[in-house]
């Protein structure tokens, strides 16, 4: 599997993260689930606090700092999803990430770290009809970054739409990620085709919706390096590759 390329504002991003961690607190259990608010987001640095977390929102283009990168969606407002398939099953508040966009987890405190239970997910389609659908339409790819550099992904196959449209779907993530403490988690989207043929950071298409990002005290030991690398492969045999989009 072919991973993305890991330049700016990944990289950068989690070494400004790391260097601030030398010493890893732990952080406080919390569930998100967006339900405070709803509103529009852009690429010039808006964040959501909740919990005791900061979720900051980047467009992966750094010439696109001051464009829409998601919303946080009101499920009572279907305008936040016109013209688009968004989850039907929501309840209260989600976050839906367009175009492309990453978002980015952390603690409020300097320093703490946390680990990643669980996330309801969801593909978001470019456009509303349901036909022309994959049985996978989507991944989305986590990638949480330890206190010493190190990095594990986690790849969720976030499915096609049902008759009546997408739906959240509840993920717990293999062991090895639930339960190692990381400073910092990036989330992006891939998008698939039949062939299960999937990629990021390309059109603008990698889109997807999460809530309820469950997130636990860093408690659990580092794994050594050699599980990092048989866990971080995500699913085996899935085609993956990542490119940026064209200007």
């Amino acid at each position: 599997m072919a991973l993305p390329s890991l330049t700016s504002p990944l990289a950068k991003f989690a070494a400004a993260a790391l260097g601030a961690a030398a010493i890893a607190a732990p952080a406080q259990g919390a569930t998100i689930n967006f339900d405070a608010g709803a509103g529009m987001v852009f690429g010039s640095g808006d964040s959501w606090q909740e919990q005791g977390y900061n979720l900051t929102f980047e467009a992966y283009d750094p010439a696109d700092v001051d464009s829409l990168v998601g919303a946080i969606v009101d499920t009572s407002d279907p305008t936040y999803c016109i013209d688009m398939a968004c989850p039907i099953n929501g309840q209260g508040g989600y976050y839906g990430a367009f175009n492309d966009s990453i978002v980015w987890v952390q603690s409020e405190t300097a320093g703490a770290s946390f680990m990643v239970k669980s996330i309801d997910a969801s593909f978001i389609g470019l456009d509303a009809a349901l036909g022309g659908y994959p049985i996978y339409s989507g991944l989305l790819r986590m990638q949480g970054f330890l206190a010493d550099g190190s990095y594990i992904l986690q790849d969720l196959l976030l499915d096609g739409p049902s008759s009546q449209g997408f739906l959240f779907g509840s993920y717990s993530p293999f062991e090895t990620f639930a339960n190692t403490a990381f400073v910092s988690m990036a989330m992006f989207g891939f998008t698939c085709d039949d062939a299960g043929d999937c990629v990021a950071f390309d059109n603008n298409r990698g889109q997807f919706a999460i809530d309820n990002l469950v997130l636990d005290d860093a408690l659990a030991e580092v794994p050594e390096p050699a599980s990092l690398a048989l866990f971080g492969l995500g699913f085996l045999g899935l085609a993956a590759r990542a490119r940026r989009r064209n200007a």
